[in-house]
């Protein structure tokens, strides 16, 4: 890491929780081992020697648990870590600075000389100079801060480096998955201007159209893991504009959509195969056409989003269909087991339905 990076990192790790508790507890445990050393009458008669049995083991603990994982992540270019021989050197002479500062600290606080060795935790007959005091410090301290650094340095880059790993992972599916899906719309689009060419040369010329139009759009929607629910109906539009020149009066359509949900971010086509599903399988097939029903609702801090048709939809299972089982797998991938996709008939009609559990608004 370069000194930008460190500081961002270094910042990174003082919003976590985890680490804050780690320091916290062994600060409190140093605190009670400070006043079974030093009594606590002894310490209310010198003021200094309360403060530093109060702010010495937070210290202590913070310079342990924060300042010692850091030389062993500074490099100089973009690696994550320095060779071993160069962060076995940094880490030495920064821990040798930060034990130096911390001793001084604890030297002034205590200002009583007799007090100096029993408020620093140093054994009755240990030279209580100052020199004497550092040199102890750094022949105990030094080894254990040096390798705790190290362990917590390695195992932060660990995670790190697994959690690049999922996102690059993710990231690939993510790619893989919208690279299937928007052929899959374009190669059923086609097929039903095919038909049209037939019967109406010109609507088949605007819905060519139409259909580039639609395809940019796919390109643009899907080239990101979240969309705004309002592209989503935008999108859907569109497609249905495309369907609506082949199947005319016969498509019906009816939007019960809350626009207080247009900020939403969802994965993207998380509407579409779902109306596909449903022209294709459950309207189109029908010389009568049918209606098709389009609902978004809040429902129990998460959404519903509902897509309804006259007719029979694809089977009653989904992952039948290209579009389908491409919308499980971006559910799975987007929120694990959490989100639920279901076909279920009720009476004449298919009813699609996903529940997705966090409203996420879009800043």
């Amino acid at each position: 890491m370069q000194i930008g990076a460190l500081q961002q990192h270094f910042r990174s790790r003082l919003r976590k929780r985890t680490p804050w508790v780690i320091v916290l507890l062994f600060a409190a445990l140093f605190t009670g081992l400070q006043f079974l050393v030093v009594p606590m009458a002894t310490q209310l008669r010198h003021p200094g020697a309360l403060v530093n049995s109060l702010v010495m083991p937070f210290l202590v603990s913070f310079s342990y648990g924060f300042l010692a994982p850091m030389p062993w992540r500074w490099s100089g270019d973009d690696r994550s870590r320095p060779a071993f021989g160069r962060g076995l050197l940094q880490a030495l002479v920064f821990n040798a600075l930060v034990i130096f500062a911390l001793v001084t600290i604890s030297w002034f606080l205590v200002r009583n000389a007799d007090l100096k060795a029993e408020a620093m935790g140093l054994a009755p007959g240990v030279n209580g100079s100052f020199k004497g005091v550092l040199v102890l410090n750094l022949l105990v301290g030094l080894p254990m801060m040096t390798i705790l650094g190290a362990i917590i340095s390695f195992s932060v880059i660990s995670e790190e480096e697994k959690a690049a790993a999922e996102s690059r992972l993710e990231e690939a599916q993510w790619v893989l998955l919208r690279g299937q899906l928007s052929p899959h719309v374009l190669f059923n689009s086609l097929n039903g201007l095919a038909e049209l060419v037939r019967q109406d040369p010109v609507a088949a010329e605007q819905g060519i159209l139409d259909l580039s139009e639609l395809y940019r759009a796919l390109l643009r929607h899907g080239d990101r893991p979240r969309a705004p629910l309002a592209e989503e109906r935008a999108l859907v539009q569109r497609f249905l504009a495309v369907e609506g020149l082949r199947l005319g009066g016969r498509l019906r359509v009816l939007w019960d959509w809350d626009a207080g949900l247009d900020q939403v971010e969802a994965p993207p086509f998380l509407i579409q195969p779902l109306v596909e599903n449903a022209l294709k399988h459950g309207i189109a097939p029908h010389p009568e056409g049918g209606l098709l029903e389009i609902s978004l609702r809040r429902h129990n801090g998460g959404l519903v989003l509902r897509v309804s048709n006259t007719g029979r939809g694809l089977g009653l299972v989904p992952g039948t269909g290209v579009g389908l089982a491409n919308l499980e797998a971006r559910l799975r991938l987007a929120y694990g087991s959490a989100a639920i996709l279901h076909l279920r008939s009720e009476g004449p009609r298919t009813v699609a339905t996903v529940e997705l559990p966090s409203l996420e608004m879009r800043r």
